[in-house]
């Protein structure tokens, strides 16, 4: 009988296991993370928990939003972002991570378990603040992964209640990408994937906020709808 075939799994070492869930959204201009501190560590991290026993991942990432944030799992699609597997990426001990990314309206975030850090352009905390374990590169990959939506569609995560103006839309964007984008440009891709919100009386709705009144949109397109290309970036003194 060949040494293969009289391994056991008990004869293997076992790494922990644990879900890590990076929350973002937009927070007064600003993209933002959700961040919580543990009085016995010195230092913040992102919202997670180990495995529990006979316990399935999506169990656990169910957990993690109800127990660790005081959201409903019900009403919270988190999407699984990558595995980090570093070995020594969490000095308590051997640690595997199956980290998740969702991204939530800031109102949604109102009573959540934690606090909203803002993040800079390349996706670590614009405090300067480095998280514990590896959380800076979690997050850092849950930002690049939310731009990529936003590269390609008008707001795919629902960030912005609807009906909202093109000025709103493109500031979101503005926002999640970091960096500013030429106005007539982001309007002509955009346009085409909204619907012209109508009034009561059949003439298109409009909202004031400061200037000439806004047309009112909301998405009309299929979920495979894209802008088609790369959004374009604004010159110095572009609008």
């Amino acid at each position: 009988m060949s040494a293969r075939s009289t391994s056991r799994l008990s004869d293997y070492p076992r790494p922990n296991v644990a879900v890590d869930i990076a929350v973002l959204t937009v927070h007064a201009g600003s993209l933002c993370v959700v961040v919580q501190r543990n009085p016995d560590s010195a230092g913040a991290a992102l919202p997670g928990r180990f495995v529990r026993e006979r316990h399935t991942v999506d169990e656990t990432v169910r957990e993690v939003l109800e127990l660790k944030l005081g959201l409903s799992p019900d009403h919270v699609r988190p999407h699984l972002l990558a595995v980090f597997s570093d070995p020594d990426r969490d000095p308590r001990g051997w640690t595997i991570s199956i980290a998740h990314a969702v991204a939530l309206p800031a109102a949604d975030l109102s009573d959540v378990d934690g606090e909203l850090a803002v993040l800079a352009s390349d996706g670590r905390l614009a405090s300067g603040e480095r998280l514990l374990f590896d959380h800076d590169q979690i997050i850092a990959a849950a930002t690049d992964n939310l731009r990529d939506r936003y590269e390609d569609q008008p707001d795919p995560d629902n960030l912005l209640r609807a009906p909202y103006t093109l000025s709103e839309l493109r500031e979101l964007h503005e926002a999640i990408l970091g960096r500013r984008l030429m106005r007539d440009s982001f309007n002509r891709r955009v346009q085409p994937l909204l619907a012209a919100e109508i009034d009561s009386e059949g003439k298109p709705a409009t909202r004031v906020g400061g200037g000439r009144p806004a047309r009112l949109y909301s998405k009309d397109a299929p979920p495979t709808a894209t802008f088609g290309w790369r959004l374009p970036t604004a010159e110095d003194g572009e609008q």
